[in-house]
Order: C-alpha cells, then sequence, then structure tokens
C-alpha cells in the first residue's frame, strides 16, 4: 500500500455497468475506493469488488433500488465512510485523466489541506476530448482534503461546504465524460428536473423569480453569448454537438416552468 496515493475517490453507481470499469481503473492508484451504490441489479457491484473497491449503500434498505434523489446525502455517506485524508469524488460516467491524478500525487504529497475545482471534460466516442462548450470550464469542488469539507450540500448539482479560510486552487488536469447519445441526455435531465421540482414545492413566488427565473435567464444569455462565439468563429479543436448545447437551453426553459410556485400558498 506504500506506493499508492493517499486517496479516497468516490463513486456514485446505480445500474452502471457500462461505464463502471473505465472510471475505476483510471484512479487504481488511490489507496482507497469506494463505490457508493444505490441497489444496483446489473453487473456494478460485480465490476467494482473484482476492481479492489469497497461496496457501501447510499441509503436505508428499503429505499434502495431507486434513481437517487438526493445527491448530497450519498456523497455524506462516502466521507463518514472515508479512510484517507483526501477525497476526489468522480462519477461513474466518467473517469480520471493521467494529468489529474499526476497533480493529485504532487497536491497529496505536499500535504497542504485545500480544495480544488476539477473541470470536465467531455469526450467523443473516438476518445478526442471536447475543446469548447458553453458549460466550460465546467468545474466543480470534487477534489479536497477530508478536514476542509463539512458536509455536501444541495440534493442536485451538489457542492462541499468548506471550513472559513479553506484556499481553494483550480486543476488542469480533468475528469473526462464519454458523450452519450441525445437520448441518454435528455433523460438524465429529466431525471435533475424531477428533482429540482420536487425541491422548489415550498418556495415563495420571490424565491423562484429571483433564484430560478433571473439566475437562469441571466446563464442562458451568458451561454449564448458563448455559443455565438464557439460556432461563429473558425477556430482548431472540436466542439460540442450543437444538439447537445441546444438541450441545455430545453432544459434552462423546463426548470423555469417546472419550479414555478403554482400552489397559492406558497407564492405568498
Amino acid at each position: 500500500m506504500s506506493d499508492k496515493l493517499p486517496l479516497s475517490v468516490h463513486v456514485l453507481t446505480f445500474n452502471s455497468a457500462k461505464t463502471l470499469s473505465q472510471a475505476l481503473a483510471s484512479v487504481k492508484d488511490a489507496a482507497e475506493i469506494l463505490v457508493i451504490d444505490g441497489g444496483s441489479t446489473d453487473a456494478t457491484i460485480e465490476i467494482a469488488k473484482s476492481a479492489g473497491a469497497t461496496v457501501i449503500s447510499q441509503r436505508n434498505a428499503s429505499e434502495q433500488g431507486t434513481a437517487l434523489t438526493d445527491f448530497s446525502a450519498a456523497r455524506n455517506v462516502g466521507l463518514k465512510n472515508a479512510t484517507q485524508p483526501w477525497i476526489l469524488s468522480l462519477d461513474s460516467d466518467e473517469y480520471a485523466s493521467p494529468e489529474l491524478m499526476e497533480e493529485i500525487k504532487v497536491i497529496t504529497a505536499k500535504g497542504n489541506p485545500c480544495a480544488c475545482y476539477v473541470p470536465r471534460r467531455y469526450v467523443l466516442e473516438n476518445g478526442t476530448v471536447i475543446d469548447y462548450a458553453t458549460t466550460y470550464p465546467n468545474e466543480r469542488l470534487y477534489f479536497f482534503h477530508r478536514d476542509v469539507v463539512r458536509e455536501w450540500r444541495k440534493p442536485v448539482h451538489e457542492r462541499p461546504e468548506l471550513a472559513s479560510g479553506t484556499r481553494t486552487d483550480h486543476l488542469k488536469g480533468a475528469s473526462l465524460a464519454p458523450l452519450g447519445s441525445i437520448a441518454d441526455y435528455i433523460e438524465k435531465n429529466s431525471r435533475y428536473l424531477t428533482i429540482e421540482r420536487k425541491k422548489a414545492e415550498q418556495d415563495s413566488f420571490a424565491h423562484w423569480f429571483r433564484h430560478r427565473f433571473l439566475r437562469t435567464l441571466r446563464s442562458r444569455l451568458i451561454a449564448l453569448i458563448k455559443l455565438l462565439l464557439i460556432w461563429g468563429i473558425p477556430r482548431p479543436g472540436k466542439r460540442l454537438p450543437l444538439q447537445h448545447e441546444l438541450i441545455r437551453f430545453w432544459y434552462a426553459w423546463k426548470l423555469i416552468v417546472v419550479t414555478f410556485p403554482h400552489d397559492p400558498k406558497a407564492a405568498s
């Protein structure tokens, strides 16, 4: 174990057999891999164990077997069970780039507690990395020292709550996400919309207007400008396919609609 990184990698899974092997192979140098499973019925568990990962449950047994609706709660299970000082969160449909693992090796060797933003890059089926997308740099606080994080917050699009004064940095190495089909992309966004609608049930009209309507409108205007620049200016490199970009605009519109406070009491 002396050649292993003092790193606990946390992977949330639910019937993730198609992509899990690649994810686990990319972090084989970590001293610990926790597969936090939601009750998979495919080969997810077998793949995890064959890769040397420790499998733990996301929720109580009565709640297992369905798609996850509170991602922070599941990631907090990982924090509770981690035995290593450094944490890397990795989605089951992505994998760590060699550059990311090399940066992690350098940081863990220094040992100074911090939290780092990890960029997420899309990858085509042939392995080509997408150079331009309106979501880029698409950074997430997915690598940190255990001592600087209190807990994960928010049911979806979760983020860790950092202790006051925590030093943050931006890594260059990325987690790589193979670009799925349009149908897969729509299905994933539809699941997020279901979670967002449930979370917004008690929100007031004022909260919806500020945090859903205005923020979403602002983000989509910025994305539209970026999209025009990406597709309007000739440049080397690969761009995220336009269909995938347009789905994000569809998601934004649906988010505004499904979270609107239809309950008169909530709107007061």
